[in-house]
């Protein structure tokens, strides 16, 4: 499959599938709010797909990677935060 294919694709499925679910339009919030603050660092997949020369399979794999850091992150300060509240009730 062509790297173009492949775009389209994944476009159509974001445009089709996922711009209904609020988890998707607060994960693409977050990532507005990283790209503002971490310039140069994160880039959202749409920002280095439209304006950037970075390769889509590149992309991609960037994207997937700063998604597990950001969840992992999400889901440490999840878990933190319900400790606190245990702690705080008990």
């Amino acid at each position: 499959m062509n790297q173009t294919a492949t775009v389209e694709d994944h476009v159509f499925i974001e445009m089709r599938d996922k711009t209904a679910s609020k988890i998707f339009r607060a994960k693409k919030k977050l990532d507005h709010f990283l790209e503002a603050l971490l310039p140069g660092i994160y880039l959202p997949l749409y920002t280095m797909v439209t304006f950037t020369r970075i390769p889509y399979s590149e992309a991609a794999s960037r994207a997937r990677f700063q998604d597990r850091i950001v969840y992992g992150g999400l889901a440490a300060l999840t878990l933190a935060l319900l400790v606190v509240l245990v702690h705080a009730f008990m």
